[in-house]
């Protein structure tokens, strides 16, 4: 059996999210066929050896300094309709050319095919847009019915990640609560390390610049998501470090696929307390994550599955301009006390470690639903 699986390219965390699906099929003995593009593609193929990897464009929707994420996007709708008829077609040619026998969507809303069973995997089910949520759901609705089913990386009781942005599955889809979907969920070792590749077994070439997997970091930095508001943030926080001459912090930039030489130059320029690391593989990430006190980073959903899954730590969520559905995760954990928000604008990064070191997280128990079995339960159904 070949499936092909395609992440959003909206930020790394929709093609993190894919990782232990594809890790879970490789293990049942299927080929996967990946598509993506651009630093997406990068990131996959430092995780998957012996895939076949195809070229896919994305949505490649882009952001505005000035103007809110939702406006712009909205603007957008007619290039993102288009896009999503584009990928429908190149689907048809690509079940064609590789021999697919089923689909695997992360929010990509036109990889469905008759000819074939197909997924989607999503968390977006009531979409958080203040004066456009009504319509942008029904049109999320509309897409998602297409499928055979909808998977929700999420819990499905009341006790959740991702409270009413999943919760509860509109009457007519198909859904099913997968549990989280966290690349640290199993860090598999894989038998050969490409040049250069920063897979869960590989070290990271950049522990020789400052990255230390037994240093104690009172600041971690994980910085996602599209430009300009990558860079915006970077800037703030490497500005407002220069004031805090005492706190240790480690910056993870989020930009896979940087040269080594780049990485080389960035930690001497900022001094001993703050070292800058373009990206990390998911062992070192590991490290770096269980020996912060505090993360600071978007709070962006796959993020927030991430950090449940290695085990929470005070954290500071900042979430981009405009970016209604992490201003809404960000109120959600910060209710609970799991977290402490500011906006960008707004931030101060003394008082935001003041009040997230007087933190204490604790997260409460969860039912356990398992991806494992949902996928086992998929495949039979569709070998039989």
């Amino acid at each position: 059996m070949r499936i092909f699986i395609s992440p959003l390219d909206w930020g790394l965390g929709h093609a993190s999210r894919c990782i232990p699906i594809i890790h879970h099929l490789l293990e049942k003995k299927i080929e996967v066929v990946i598509g993506a593009e651009g630093p997406h593609l990068l990131f996959l193929k430092e995780h998957f050896l012996n895939v076949d990897f195809v070229d896919f464009p994305g949505y490649r929707i882009k952001y505005s300094t000035a103007l809110p994420v939702g406006v712009k996007v909205l603007f957008q709708l007619p290039q993102m309709v288009a896009a999503i008829k584009k990928e429908h077609e190149l689907l048809e040619t690509i079940i064609k050319d590789k021999n697919i026998d089923a689909a695997i969507s992360d929010n990509r809303y036109g990889l469905w095919n008759k000819k074939i069973p197909s997924i989607i995997i999503t968390h977006q089910l009531n979409i958080q847009a203040p004066a456009a949520n009504t319509f942008l759901s029904k049109t999320a609705y509309n897409y998602i019915k297409n499928f055979d089913e909808c998977w929700i990386p999420d819990y499905s009781g009341d006790v959740n990640l991702s409270g009413t942005l999943s919760h509860p599955i509109p009457k007519g889809l198909n859904g099913k609560y997968v549990g989280p979907l966290s690349r640290f969920d199993t860090l598999v070792v894989q038998p050969q390390t490409p040049k250069g590749a920063l897979n869960s077994a590989a070290q990271s070439p950049f522990r020789g610049l400052g990255f230390n997997q037994n240093k104690k970091y009172d600041l971690l930095v994980i910085l996602s998501g599209p430009e300009p508001q990558r860079s915006k943030l970077e800037e703030i926080i490497l500005n407002q470090l220069k004031d805090l001459p005492k706190t240790k912090a480690l910056i993870i930039q989020g930009l896979p696929g940087s040269t080594y030489p780049l990485a080389q130059s960035l930690p001497s320029r900022e001094g001993r307390n703050v070292q800058i690391i373009p990206h990390l593989g998911d062992t070192d990430f590991q490290d770096a994550v269980n020996n912060s006190e505090v993360i600071l980073s978007r709070g962006g959903y796959s993020t927030i599955m991430d950090l449940h899954t290695i085990g929470w730590k005070k954290s500071i969520f900042i979430p981009t301009p405009g970016q209604t559905e992490q201003e809404y995760l960000a109120k959600q954990f910060e209710k609970r006390g799991m977290a402490i928000t500011f906006t960008q604008k707004g931030l101060s990064l003394k008082d935001a470690l003041e009040k997230a070191n007087e933190l204490n997280p604790v997260e409460p128990a969860f039912e356990k639903e398992n991806y494992k079995k949902v996928v086992d339960e998929w495949l039979k159904k569709i070998s039989s």
